[in-house]
């Protein structure tokens, strides 16, 4: 039974908060990136993009930035532990779940459940980060079993003025509250008495928090799995040799494009357009099915996930955004979207999925709340 557990949040106050939360810096272009950092002396990229110049000091800036951030008001410590609501709105999808803390023994003990393998290389490097900087910036993502009188709660204190509400250029509205200490404590109980909770997004920083065990709290933002969004990744390979892969595939033609993700087999894009692919073998995850008969006997790749013959999109990208992507014989290949009970099964189970096998919404910002252990 996972425990949840309530933390005194680092956030910006609540005129700044707009200003001051960041999509990943990952996400941004070099141009974007540039002209966030111009234009917004208050958003925490001034404290996540730092870099030191040599590799022994490489994330001490960041820590840096951090203590500036505090210590000009950018961001402020709440008084006492608490638990917090968060809900995004965007295009039409409301997703509101709690944050809070979930115990790194939980996760060792098999009651935070992944599906997906990590990479040691990445794990220690983010534990090395860690390590320096001292707070979380981005709360993990967690499923938790369905429960009504979870969501009743959760609806009725959304009633309420939020702490934090604001838009960004995205078009998404954010909106953080408090929890009272009674409704903390009842879904506290819940939780309790829950089974699981399951790791939708963020295993590598749940891996590197434990490896790094400087603190049993990681930060995670724990909602219903019928408010995600899970959608598969597109494949795009390049296919400059020309490489018959239709015959192998009995591939046939449309005579447009598709309307939205294929119900059945899969979609395929090249230069001469639209293809079906029955698939009738093709069954989950579909990503390992494409790795079985297109990726490794057609291109012979070995290391999907290293291999530069092989590129990956977020199955979300609308297909016209698709056919302006892709680049000069890049053959795309299109999955059915996963289900999220088949991805709890494999979980149960204890198989990992194959890289790139799930998409899934929404992704988090970073400074909406942090935790810091130092």
């Amino acid at each position: 039974m996972p425990r949840l557990l309530s933390f005194a949040a680092i956030r910006p106050p609540r005129a700044l908060a707009a200003l001051v939360s960041t999509r990943s810096y990952m996400t941004y272009s070099e141009e974007e990136l540039a002209q966030k950092l111009d234009t917004n002396p208050y958003s925490l990229l001034h404290v996540l993009h730092r870099r030191g110049e040599s590799k022994a000091n490489r994330f001490s800036p960041v820590r840096e930035g951090y203590e500036s951030f505090l210590k000009e008001g950018h961001l402020q410590a709440d008084p006492q532990a608490q638990l917090y609501i968060y809900e995004q709105q965007w295009d039409g999808h409301t997703f509101t779940g709690v944050l809070g803390l979930i115990s790194l023994d939980d996760y060792r003990e098999g009651q935070i459940i992944k599906h997906e393998n990590t990479i040691a290389k990445r794990e220690k490097l983010f534990a090395r980060y860690l390590r320096t900087v001292g707070f979380h910036a981005e709360p993990v993502l967690l499923a938790r079993p369905e429960h009504s009188g979870w969501d009743e709660l959760m609806t009725t204190l959304c009633q309420e003025r939020p702490e934090t509400e604001f838009a960004t250029a995205d078009g998404a509205v954010h909106k953080l509250w408090i929890l009272p200490s009674d409704a903390a404590q009842t879904l506290q109980d819940i939780a309790g008495q829950m089974p699981a909770f399951y790791v939708a997004d963020g295993h590598h920083r749940l891996a590197s928090s434990s490896l790094l065990d400087v603190t049993d709290g990681v930060m995670a933002y724990i909602l219903s799995p019928s408010q995600m969004r899970i959608a598969p990744f597109h494949r795009f390979v390049q296919n400059k040799l020309d490489v018959d892969w239709k015959s192998p595939l009995s591939a046939r033609p449309l005579d447009g494009r598709p309307d939205g993700l294929p119900k059945t087999g899969l979609y395929a894009l090249d230069r001469s357009g639209w293809w079906q692919i029955p698939a009738e073998s093709l069954s989950f995850p579909e990503s390992s099915w494409v790795y079985t008969h297109i990726l490794a006997p057609i291109w012979k790749v070995e290391d999907e996930r290293n291999d530069a013959r092989v590129r990956y999109e977020p199955g979300t990208m609308p297909l016209e955004e698709l056919e302006a992507n892709r680049k000069g014989h890049e053959v795309v290949f299109v999955l059915p979207a996963p289900h999220w009970s088949r991805v709890t099964e494999e979980a149960d189970s204890g198989r990992a999925l194959p890289p790139k096998s799930t998409y899934i919404e929404p992704k988090l910002r970073s400074g909406i709340t942090l935790y810091a252990w130092k």
